[in-house]
């Protein structure tokens, strides 16, 4: 019996004990999968949620700020639009455009019930058709409004790098005065709420009316302020009569450029895309006419030195004549036909300009070729005479007559004296009369070419072989 219970209190022990080595065994790998649990439960939570960007953190605390007041005036919206960046103006376009897609929708639901009820309009407007027409005719005055301040919205994203394209093409896609030629009495009733409306007829008209205004003003300041300029630079002794031109020229067409501009910028339309596509313009033309740029700057250089004016006589490139005209492209010269030459202001500038009439005198030259066995003596006094007695010729500097040097068959004498500019080409004409008619009584021959032709004759019995080699030997 004391075995028995001994054997029951050593198999109690020992199964305790190794419940226990299990139990010590298995909790850390119990604890382990616990935590593995947890942790992947938490990872899988962490995955879940959603992450917070800059970008959604900066989007969600954006909020429109110039569509609180929709009849907002323009200038009031660009000022507010210029400082924001271009996420907010993004922000901003979506919201001026869902007020005009509630406003296109408001009209939307009015037209089609316009057209459902399908009631006569008579007299004045007493019926719910014509109350509904005329709220229409209001309502897009309101849509006109709206479309105005989204489009100054969309200026201000188009400069700073947004993309306004579907905005733009639902714009174009509702706007406009739209009448049903089928109601007739319907047409005349929308026509006269529009007329009425602030935003439509009324400011159309006053539109207008402040537009054409500043253009005929500009019209008629132009010319008269471009006299005035004229005058006072007519004060200035020392500037060429083709820089006073082109200067009251520059005048009158920069007042009426900015008139146009004016009158614009008074019926609301936004200058600054205007400026911007001619600033573009004006750089892709600087590289396509870079070879007229030299030409410009050539026509300024010309202008500010003024080595000729307006009428002068003039030698340039070959061509001899007066000067027509001067612009920043071209010079104009006039020849002696009459025919005008038009030359490139860089090829004026770049090479020799003669101004024969630059100074109040000018001396006139003929040039005489007197044969060798002719006094010079003689020749010299009648050449004085004739320059002395001209009424034109002035004393000083006196006329000249000097032989001047020796040629194969003639000798060169100059008969040199000295006239007004203006007079320069009537004393030459009546001195060259003058110089053959004293030859003529004088009896003075002048020089011509000569050559001496010796005629040999060559007896018959030559052959023709030997007569021409006789000939070619002798010439």
């Amino acid at each position: 019996m004391y075995r028995f219970v001994i054997l029951i209190n050593f198999r109690a022990i020992a199964t305790t004990t190794i419940i226990s080595v299990f139990s010590v065994l298995g909790l850390p790998a119990l604890s382990q999968e616990v935590q593995t649990d947890s942790q992947s439960g938490s990872v899988e939570s962490v995955e879940s949620m959603p992450v917070a960007t800059e970008e959604t953190a900066g989007a969600e605390s954006i909020t429109a700020i110039t569509a609180n007041d929709p009849e907002i005036p323009a200038d009031q919206l660009e000022v507010l639009l210029k400082p924001l960046s271009r996420k907010k103006l993004e922000v901003e376009a979506e919201a001026w455009f869902l007020l005009l897609q509630a406003k296109a929708q408001e009209i939307s639901d009015l037209e089609y019930s316009i057209k459902v009820k399908g009631e006569e309009i008579v007299g004045t407007a007493d019926t719910d058709k014509e109350k509904q027409v005329i709220t229409v005719t209001q309502l897009k005055t309101e849509q006109t409004s709206l479309v105005s301040r989204l489009t100054i919205v969309l200026d201000a994203l188009d400069a700073k790098g947004g993309d306004t394209e579907e905005y733009r093409q639902y714009i174009s896609a509702i706007s406009g005065l739209e009448f049903n030629i089928t109601d007739t009495e319907g047409i005349g009733l929308r026509f006269k709420t529009w007329l009425q409306s602030e935003e439509g007829g009324i400011a159309f008209g006053i539109n207008l009316l402040k537009f054409s205004s500043i253009l005929i003003v500009t019209v008629i300041i132009s010319p008269r302020l471009g006299d005035l300029v004229n005058h006072a630079l007519e004060r200035i002794t020392t500037m060429s009569n083709l820089f006073r031109d082109f200067t009251v020229m520059t005048v009158k067409r920069s007042i009426l450029v900015i008139g146009a501009l004016l009158a614009l910028a008074s019926v609301g339309v936004n200058l600054g895309p205007i400026l911007a596509v001619l600033g573009g313009a004006s750089f892709v033309l600087a590289f396509a006419l870079q070879s007229n740029l030299g030409n410009f700057a050539s026509g300024l250089m010309l202008l500010i030195n003024k080595p000729f004016d307006m009428g002068d006589e003039v030698k340039i490139s070959g061509l001899w004549g007066m000067v027509h005209s001067i612009n920043l492209a071209s010079t104009k010269i006039r020849g002696f036909n009459h025919q005008i030459y038009t030359i490139p202001n860089n090829t004026v500038w770049g090479g020799i300009i003669e101004n024969l009439t630059t100074q109040d005198i000018r001396r006139a030259s003929f040039d005489l070729k007197i044969r060798h066995d002719t006094s010079i003596s003689r020749v010299r006094e009648v050449l004085l005479d004739i320059g002395t007695s001209h009424p034109l010729v002035l004393e000083s500097p006196p006329p000249a007559a000097n032989p001047w040097t020796y040629y194969d068959y003639y000798v060169l004498v100059q008969l040199k004296v000295w006239v007004k500019t203006s007079n320069y080409w009537k004393v030459w004409n009546e001195i060259i009369v003058q110089i053959q008619d004293r030859f003529k009584d004088e009896d003075i021959t002048l020089a011509l070419p000569h050559q001496n032709i010796n005629i040999q004759q060559l007896p018959e019995e030559y052959s023709v072989e030997e007569r021409i080699e006789k000939s070619e030997n002798s010439i």
